[in-house]
């Protein structure tokens, strides 16, 4: 289904983001891949977001095989706590043959949100399923340094969101700053955690759907 996306395992162009080795060997896979998917999946009406993130998954865990990380679809357990994927690095033998390692370090998250209605969408931020407010309370990102969202957007354009999305964040610290837009937008934004001194770095990607 995804034959005619050609795999280039080697990046020169350095990420928008401040992370470091592997998240950003991560960061920018997905900034190469991403553009890619709406435009293969064709979404219907009635797919939601569970249809979009069992599509996302297929479409990621072909295209991350030759690359040192896995993709874990924990949506799947349809656990509320956690994220829609996790990330665990992936060694590799002598030969350079990827081996399995049940002690892989899990060193990113992913959660996925629809952008499509501006009272729906607010999930995107806080409430039950909060995505932002989740890796503030280190339910998402347990711990770590950086994690992702992905945003699927349905109606309007990128602009929209951003000024919606930060409309629901009270403080202007943590606005998502727009650093790219083409066929998706790329943002960042910085949290503190609530529990604790620590921050997050979040990178977000948005996807176009609309």
């Amino acid at each position: 289904m995804y034959s005619d996306i050609a795999i280039n395992k080697k990046r020169s162009v350095e990420s928008d983001f401040s992370a470091k080795g592997k998240i950003v060997s991560l960061l920018n896979f997905l900034e190469e891949y991403l553009p890619k998917f709406p435009e293969i999946f064709q979404k219907i009406k009635e797919d939601d977001e569970w249809d979009l993130n069992e599509a996302l998954f297929s479409f990621l865990d072909i295209y991350s095989r030759n690359f040192a990380f896995q993709f874990i679809p924990e949506y799947r357990y349809k656990n509320k706590s956690k994220p829609d994927f996790g990330i665990k690095e992936v060694k590799s033998d002598q030969t350079g043959i990827y081996i399995y390692d049940q002690k892989a370090e899990h060193f990113f998250d992913i959660e996925c949100k629809r952008l499509y209605d501006t009272t729906k969408s607010k999930q995107y931020v806080s409430g039950r399923t909060g995505g932002i407010q989740r890796f503030k309370e280190n339910k998402h990102g347990v711990d770590l340094n950086y994690s992702a969202m992905i945003g699927y957007v349905e109606t309007k354009g990128f602009e929209f969101w951003r000024k919606k999305v930060n409309s629901w964040i009270s403080d202007k610290k943590e606005h998502l700053e727009m650093l790219e837009t083409h066929k998706i937008a790329k943002l960042k934004s910085k949290h503190k955690r609530n529990m604790n001194k620590t921050s997050i770095e979040l990178s977000h990607f948005w996807l176009n759907f609309n």
